[in-house]
Parts: structure tokens; sequence; C-alpha cells
């Protein structure tokens, strides 16, 4: 790979090294800055909403990618709390909308027949 290569495609290499930068951080969290993990979050979830608005239903790997129900509470949690927003009012979004993983999309379905 040339460097004209690293310049046009960056995110090939970046994300990878940024997941791996993220995964070491985890046995020791004050290796990334506060307001760098906040900006990286707030960043990957507009990314992630504009790629689910344009089609991608599989939220995470498979088994939820080592994510464990806690990470996911204490996140969901204070995302809503950041926002202003109770968890009857997501239901309710959800119902308007129809926003929600489809029951033949769930991880947990049970396998067409």
């Amino acid at each position: 790979m040339s460097s004209s290569d690293v310049l046009e495609r960056p995110d090939e290499l970046l994300l990878p090294r940024a997941a791996g930068v993220l995964a070491a951080a985890l046995s020791d969290p004050d290796r990334i800055a506060d307001a760098e993990l906040r900006a990286l979050i707030a960043n990957a979830l507009r990314l992630y909403a504009a790629k689910a608005e344009n089609g991608m239903r599989t939220p995470l790997p498979e088994n939820g990618g080592g994510v464990t129900i806690t990470d996911a509470m204490i996140a969901v949690t204070d995302l809503l709390h950041a926002l202003n927003v109770q968890l009857f009012e997501l239901s309710m979004w959800q119902a308007m909308t129809g926003n929600c993983i489809a029951p033949h999309q769930r991880v947990d379905a049970p396998p067409s027949r």
C-alpha cells in the first residue's frame, strides 16, 4: 500500500487502529480523555443513525460484540438523560415511526422454516 492509498482511504487504517486503542483502554479507562470519548460516542451514534436510515438493521456483531446488558443499560440511560428523553417517549416514538428492529431481524428471532 502506497502513501497515496493511505491518504485516499485513511479509514482503512484508522478505524481498526482506533478500535484497538479503545479495546486496550478497557483495562485503563483514564487512558482516553472523557471529552474525546464523548465526542467519539456522539459521532459514532450519528454515523450509526445515518447508516440505519439507509437500511443497516444489524446493529452489532453476533452476541452484541461483547457489549454486556449492563454496558448497554448504562449507555442508554446516560444518552436518554443527556437528551432529556423519558423511556415512555422512546416507546411512543418507536410506535409512531415504526423505527424498531422487525421481529424477523432480531438476533434472538427463532430460525425461519
